[in-house]
């Protein structure tokens, strides 16, 4: 099982870069994740759960491949293991195609209702990255 998730954004892919990799840039699409951006940076995402109950995920940077591609594992707070998202960037033209690919679902015991979850949530974050890129 794996989530792929595709948007295409309408900025050239050091923009797209640059709104993912810079923590300031970031933090005005998506304010509550902070990672290294160095393989085996640290990962760590805060939010709430649909209770309001705090959550954490913590994760590692695995690869990076700059202005291309953001590698990293994380896991939710008592999950039995992490899953895999690869991001990658792919030029069209003036604009940028990003692409989330996430696995590793097979591993956890309630790994296709997560996978849902995390495609409905993956979608959620390629809509404000493109709205935030294309508003300037």
């Amino acid at each position: 099982m794996l989530v792929d998730e595709s948007i295409v954004i309408a900025v050239p892919v050091r923009a797209v870069w640059h709104a993912l990799a810079d923590p300031g840039a970031r933090a005005e699409w998506w304010d509550y994740i902070d990672f290294d951006l160095v393989p085996g940076g640290k990962l760590e995402e805060r939010w709430s759960d649909e209770h309001g109950e705090p959550m954490v995920t913590l994760g590692q940077v695995v690869e990076v491949d700059d202005g291309r591609l953001l590698r990293f594992t994380w896991a939710d707070e008592g999950q039995p293991a992490p899953t895999e998202v690869r991001i990658s960037l792919h030029p069209q033209g003036g604009a940028t195609m990003v692409r989330i690919q996430e696995s590793g679902w097979n591993l956890l015991p309630d790994g296709p209702a997560l996978a849902s979850d995390h495609r409905a949530g993956w979608r959620v974050h390629l809509t404000n990255l493109r709205r935030h890129l294309e508003r300037t």
